[in-house]
C-alpha cells in the first residue's frame, strides 16, 4: 500500500441517480461517464431524515445515525468514527464547505467555511450577496401563504432570497451601499460613462459593460469590514443610460480564515485561489430575474473547491478532502416539480425549460469533475457522491398540530409548540422526524402509553386527494424498535417516523394540519428514503475512481441482492486509507475495490 493514499470527496447536495443516467445517455456528462466507465458506482439509500446533515455525517464517519448523529451543529465525539481513526493514525482531514454537524477530529486538520444553520449570518460572512437596483419595483413579489422546511418557518424548499437593495441618486451619480452585518454600510460610488458604468470602492475602481464582471476589489483601510482583509466583485446586470436605471450584482464578502482553526493555511488558500463564496446572489430559478448568475457564481465556487482540494492533497500533506456543493439541489427544489410528469405542477409545455436549468447545473458539476480528474495523482481516489435525491412535493404537514389533535402537544396562537406544557414535541436540531416524550411531564411508567398514542396519531393520519385517500406517514416506529433503521441510543427521539412521498414539513396561514400545496417545489428530508417517481428518487449515488478502485463496476442495488447505505462510504474510505473498520458500522463496498484492497482493516 502506498503511504500517500489520498481521497478527494466531491460531495453533492441532492444529486439524483435517474438524472445522472438521463444526462449521461444524452452525452452531456462526459467526465461523470468516465467515472462510471473507469471506476465503481452504486446507489446509496439515505437514512431518515433524508437530508444532508444526517447523511453526510453517516457518509463520512462510516457509522449509522444511532452512533454518530448527535444533531445539527453537534459533531460526534468518541465514537471511533473515520476522522478519529485518521487522527490516531497521523492522517489529516480537510473539511471545506461541509456540514457543521461534523468537524475534523484533530488540531492539525482543517475546517474551512462550514455550512451555517444558526440564527443570523455566518461568522465568516461580512456582507451578504446582494442585488442593487435603481428600480426595486422590478422585483414585485407575492407574499407566500405557506412556509416549508424544518423547522417549518422558512422557505428552504423554494430557495427564495430577500437580498435586494436600492441604488440612490447623488448630485454627481449614484451610490450603492454594501450592507455590512457588523458595522457601517460600505459605499460604492457609481457613475455613467457612455454605455459603461464606473465603480469606485475606496481606492479601487472598475469599469463595466452589461454582462461583465469586475475583478475582485479589495476592501481596505477605512472600508475594511471588521478590520479583516476581504474583497468583493460586481457584475453589471442591466444599464439604461437614458433613464438612469441600473441593476448591479454584488458578491458575498467573507473572511473565513479566522474561524478555520488553521488561519495561516486558510489564508494561503485564499491568496492562491481567490476569495471564497459560500452563497450566490440569485436563486437558480428560471422564473427569477438574472437567475443565470447563479450558474456563474456556482461555477466559481466549485472550481475554487476543486483547486483547493488539489492544493491540500498535493501540497499540504492531507489524506482526505471533503466538501459539499449545493447548486444541483437548488435546481431540484426550484425546477423538479415542473418537469417531473408525476408532479401536480407538471405541464408538458414547461418541461423542457425547467429541465434545462437542472441539466445546466449537472454540466457545471461535470466540468468540475474533469478538472479534478486532470489534477489527481496516481495515489488519489476521486469520489463523487450525493446524500440523497429529490421528489416533487404535493402536501404540507404540520406535525405539532397533528399531535395537538391527540392532546399530546400544546400550541400557541401562532401554531408553535409550547414544549413546557406538551407531552410530546420535536427538536429543531434532530431533523424533524423524531418525536420526544417530555419526561418532565410524563412519568416513566407512562412513556410507553404516550409512545403508543403518538403512533396512533401518525398511523391514522390520512388525506383525501383526487386519486383517493392517501396516508400522510409512510412508517412510524417506537424508539425500541428503530434499530433496523440505524437508530438507537439516548439521543434519539421516542418515536421515529417518515412522511409518505410528496409530503413535506410546513405551515400555512390557514393553520391546516395537512393541506395541498399551492406553490411548486421538491423535497427530500421528510419523506421516506425510498420515495421515487418514474423520473426521480430520493436515492443517493456514489462514484469511486482512481487508486484502489476496480474499473467498470456497478454494484447492484435491490432488496434481493443488497442495499448499500450511506455509512458504507466511510467504511470504504477507511479500507482505502489502510485503517481498521472495527469501530465502523458501514459495510465496505468490497466489489469496488481492487483485490489487494479487500479483506484488510
Amino acid at each position: 500500500m502506498s503511504r500517500n493514499r489520498k481521497i478527494l470527496l466531491l460531495g453533492v447536495d441532492g444529486l439524483i441517480p435517474e438524472l445522472v443516467e438521463r444526462f449521461c445517455a444524452e452525452g452531456v456528462l462526459p467526465n461523470i461517464q468516465r467515472l462510471r466507465d473507469e471506476g465503481g458506482s452504486t446507489r446509496l439509500l439515505p437514512y431518515i431524515s433524508t437530508w444532508g446533515d444526517t447523511n453526510f455525517v453517516s457518509f463520512l464517519t462510516g457509522q449509522a445515525p444511532g452512533t454518530s448523529w448527535v444533531g445539527q451543529r453537534l459533531p460526534p465525539r468518541g465514537t471511533g468514527h473515520l476522522l478519529e481513526l485518521m487522527r490516531a493514525a497521523g492522517q489529516r482531514a480537510a473539511l471545506v464547505h461541509f456540514p457543521e454537524s461534523l468537524v475534523p477530529a484533530g488540531e492539525r486538520d482543517l475546517c474551512f467555511a462550514p455550512f451555517w444553520s444558526g440564527s443570523g449570518p455566518a461568522p465568516m460572512e461580512l456582507a451578504p450577496a446582494c442585488l442593487h437596483s435603481t428600480d426595486l419595483d422590478r422585483w414585485t413579489s407575492t407574499p407566500s401563504s405557506e412556509a416549508l422546511g424544518w423547522p417549518p418557518t422558512g422557505t428552504l424548499a423554494h430557495h427564495q432570497k430577500h437580498n435586494r437593495f436600492a441604488i440612490e441618486r447623488t448630485d454627481d451619480g449614484f451610490v450603492a451601499l454594501i450592507p455590512a452585518h457588523r458595522g457601517k454600510p460600505v459605499p460604492v460610488t457609481l457613475r455613467l460613462d457612455g454605455e459603461r458604468l464606473r465603480l469606485q470602492l475606496a481606492r479601487a475602481e472598475a469599469s463595466l459593460g452589461i454582462g461583465e464582471w469586475s475583478d475582485w476589489l479589495p476592501l481596505a483601510d477605512e472600508h475594511a469590514l471588521e478590520g479583516k482583509p476581504a474583497a468583493v466583485r460586481f457584475k453589471l446586470l442591466d444599464l439604461d443610460v437614458a433613464n438612469g436605471k441600473i441593476d448591479l450584482l454584488q458578491s458575498q464578502i467573507t473572511a473565513p480564515e479566522g474561524s478555520s482553526g488553521r488561519p495561516g493555511l486558510a489564508r494561503r488558500l485564499v491568496e492562491r485561489h481567490g476569495p471564497f463564496i459560500s452563497k450566490w446572489a440569485v436563486s437558480a430559478d428560471p422564473d427569477t430575474r438574472y437567475f443565470e448568475t447563479s450558474f456563474e457564481e456556482g461555477r466559481y465556487q466549485l472550481e475554487w473547491l476543486v483547486d483547493s482540494a488539489l492544493t491540500l492533497l498535493g501540497d499540504e500533506g492531507f489524506s482526505l478532502f471533503a466538501t459539499v456543493f449545493r447548486l444541483n439541489d437548488e435546481t431540484h427544489h426550484t425546477c423538479l416539480a415542473q418537469c417531473d410528469p408525476e408532479s401536480k405542477f407538471y405541464t408538458a409545455s414547461d418541461h423542457a425549460r425547467y429541465l434545462e436549468v437542472i441539466r445546466h447545473s449537472y454540466r457545471i458539476l461535470d466540468a468540475a469533475v474533469g478538472r479534478a480528474l486532470a489534477g489527481c495523482d496516481d495515489d488519489t481516489t476521486l469520489v463523487l457522491a450525493s446524500d440523497h435525491g429529490d421528489v416533487p412535493n404535493s402536501h404540507l404537514c404540520d406535525i405539532h398540530r397533528r399531535l395537538a389533535e391527540f392532546d399530546l402537544c400544546t400550541i400557541d396562537g401562532e401554531g408553535k409548540p409550547d414544549v413546557a406544557t406538551s407531552q410530546a414535541f420535536l427538536k429543531d436540531e434532530r431533523g424533524g422526524l423524531e418525536i420526544f416524550v417530555n419526561r418532565d411531564l410524563v412519568p416513566a411508567a407512562e412513556i410507553d402509553r404516550v409512545q403508543t398514542r403518538i403512533l396512533k396519531a401518525l398511523t391514522t393520519w390520512y388525506v383525501d386527494t383526487p386519486d383517493g385517500e392517501r396516508n400522510v406517514v409512510a412508517l412510524a416506529l417506537k424508539k425500541q424498535d428503530a434499530s433496523p433503521l440505524g437508530y438507537w441510543g439516548e439521543r434519539m427521539g421516542d418515536v421515529l417516523f417518515a412522511y409518505a412521498p410528496g409530503f413535506v414539513w410546513g405551515t400555512n396561514l390557514r393553520g391546516d394540519t395537512v393541506a395541498e400545496l399551492v406553490t411548486p417545489g421538491a423535497n427530500h428530508g421528510p419523506q421516506v428514503p425510498t420515495a421515487s417517481t418514474g423520473f426521480a428518487s430520493n436515492h443517493g449515488v456514489a462514484f469511486f475512481h482512481g487508486a484502489g478502485i476496480r474499473p467498470g463496476v456497478e454494484l447492484a442495488f435491490d432488496t434481493a441482492r443488497g442495499i448499500q447505505r450511506m455509512d458504507s462510504a466511510g467504511a470504504t474510505f477507511a479500507r482505502l486509507l489502510g485503517l481498521s473498520t472495527d469501530s465502523l458500522e458501514g459495510k465496505v463496498l468490497e466489489g469496488m475495490l481492487e483485490p489487494a484492497r479487500r479483506n484488510r482493516g
